[in-house]
């Protein structure tokens, strides 16, 4: 009984949990690899900075 009233909560509303939850991931994903992308960019203009200075 418990888990026929699961499968069609699932089915119900299986989109409406789906689709946001990959959404904020994708989100998410592409938010860490920005923030990662320019921490390595500054760090190399902070390095080509102090090799120019040399």
């Amino acid at each position: 009984m418990g888990s026929s009233i699961i499968s069609q909560l699932a089915r119900k509303y299986g989109a409406v949990i789906f689709f946001p939850t990959v959404t904020v991931g994708s989100i998410y994903a592409d938010w860490s690899h920005t923030r990662e992308w320019k921490r390595q960019q500054l760090l190399a203009a902070h390095s080509a900075a102090l090799k120019s200075q040399s």
